[in-house]
């Protein structure tokens, strides 16, 4: 056998093995759309605000747990995510969450680890979808940003796009675990054009990008899921 198609059978297989990642994340991504339009008759509104080239970053608004996947399959990219670690330690359900893009991330705490699989995923040109609050809302009102979104938008200079989830805190409300059947409408806004900056990010900046973004976010949701003021 020749050494050249010795050498092409590792491309073979890296090839092979990114078009099965991809099958597989679209048969979730179609699976899960069909059960979130029977169950939550989910309605998309704002795709044509989707950058049609990637990279780009996806803030959204977080009230349940049903948030990620749901954001996600409106989407028409496949998108990368931040979850928080404990979820990787469930049988079934971690391995589940890797293989469909989903990565750990400690809350709480600066994770190196996760900031640098972020900055992976955009500079490979990917979408990565992140919820800049940084923890669900216990009412479904919006709360003020954590700085990681920011920093992860400045660092890289990637639009992002603004992603509201209307009432899903209704249906898996934090500390239940059967949902309620009400009507879920996920919606996207005109996408942030953010400059890179690859200085000193002071706190002050990385308070206006978050607020920037906690700012579209809310635009695109009803009164009732605004901050309090």
């Amino acid at each position: 056998m020749s050494s050249d198609a010795t050498m092409d059978r590792p491309a073979s297989r890296s090839t092979l093995s990114v078009w099965v990642a991809r099958a597989w994340y679209w048969f979730w991504k179609t699976f899960l759309m069909v059960i979130a339009k029977l169950a939550f008759r989910l309605r998309i509104e704002g795709r044509e605000h989707e950058p049609r080239q990637a990279p780009f970053l996806v803030a959204g608004n977080h009230a349940s747990l049903l948030d990620p996947p749901l954001v996600g399959i409106g989407l028409r990219h496949q998108s990368a995510y931040m979850a928080k670690d404990s979820l990787f330690d469930i049988p079934i359900l971690g391995p589940w969450l890797r293989s469909v893009g989903c990565f750990p991330v400690r809350r709480g705490t600066p994770d190196r680890k996760a900031i640098r699989r972020s900055f992976e995923v955009l500079e490979q040109g990917g979408v990565l979808t992140i919820f800049p609050e940084g923890t669900r809302s216990t009412d479904g009102r919006l709360r003020d940003a954590e700085p990681g979104a920011a920093m992860i938008a400045l660092r890289t200079g990637v639009k992002v796009l603004p992603a509201a989830v209307i009432n899903s805190h209704r249906i898996l409300r934090k500390g239940e675990m059967w949902p309620h059947f009400e009507r879920v409408i996920v919606r996207y806004g005109p996408p942030i054009d953010v400059p890179k900056i690859e200085g000193r990010l002071d706190h002050a900046t990385l308070e206006e990008w978050g607020k920037r973004f906690m700012d579209a976010i809310e635009r695109l949701l009803p009164p009732d899921q605004h901050r309090v003021r």
